[in-house]
């Protein structure tokens, strides 16, 4: 998809569950399985290539083992390759974010300082091998930028802090040429948050504020238009207002969904 000067692919990394319904949301009885999408984000425009977020990582692994590994394939489909990749920009470090990491040999790594801080202790690393894999290795390598704040990472796009699923949770967005589009991560993950944006997930170091951010954002989007890829919905899409929540209609046409 365009988004002005830049072309915007949903890349598919893998599709499985890890959790019933009622696993990731305790708040639900639901004994039902859980399938979602593990997307990343290719944006190629204004002289740079970025990758948003890395997906579950090659196979053999512990996570969600047979949901896939494509992202590779994913971006040969599209036209490009690991080599192409400028930066590669986090919205948080969870293990479905970060897998690829350390497979792009001319980018540089963009992440939320205070996911940093919570994700890259002593005991979150012994909690989390993978982050000691896929992520310590580019830090020992000096190619790990961290960003505190908002901030322009290139001409166009925006990282800008979207705090609650993890404590440095941010999102991506971009503008050009009158268009605009942002890349939520894990702001919402499931089209039941949007029926009730109170509803709690598993996984959200801060339900309160997950929650707060969750209204605000959906509430932002909805009423300025603008259109969402989220990471574990498919293709892009687009929030309006409905019964007290928000409503998802995806812009997926035919042959571009992420899924096939």
């Amino acid at each position: 998809m365009r988004v002005g000067a830049f072309d915007v692919q949903v890349l598919l990394d893998g599709e499985g569950s890890f959790a019933t319904i009622g696993q990731a949301f305790p708040a639900l009885d639901a004994s039902e399985e859980w399938r979602l999408p593990v997307n990343a984000v290719l944006i190629r425009g204004n002289g740079t290539t970025v990758l948003v977020d890395t997906g579950l990582g090659p196979e053999p692994r512990d996570f969600m083992p047979d949901a896939g590994a494509r992202l590779l394939a994913e971006l040969a489909r599209v036209g490009s390759d690991p080599a192409e990749i400028d930066l590669v920009v986090h919205t948080h470090l969870h293990v479905d974010h970060v897998g690829w990491d350390g497979s792009f040999p001319n980018a540089r790594y963009v992440a939320p300082t205070d996911d940093w801080s919570f994700f890259m202790s002593e005991e979150s690393l012994r909690q989390r091998p993978h982050l000691g894999d896929r992520v310590e290795p580019l830090a020992d390598a000096g190619l790990v930028v961290l960003v505190d704040a908002e901030l322009e990472i290139a001409p166009g796009i925006r990282l800008v802090p979207t705090p609650g699923h993890t404590p440095g949770h941010a999102s991506v967005f971009l503008e050009s040429q009158g268009s605009e589009l942002v890349v939520l991560g894990d702001v919402v993950v499931h089209e039941l948050q949007l029926a009730d944006p109170d509803l709690v997930y598993v996984s959200d170091h801060d339900p309160g504020l997950s929650a707060s951010t969750r209204k605000r954002v959906l509430a932002q989007l909805a009423d300025e238009g603008t259109d969402p890829i989220v990471s574990h919905f498919h293709w892009a899409g687009r929030f309006s207002r409905s019964d007290g929540g928000f409503r998802w209609s995806s812009l997926a046409k035919e042959g571009e969904s992420a899924v096939e």
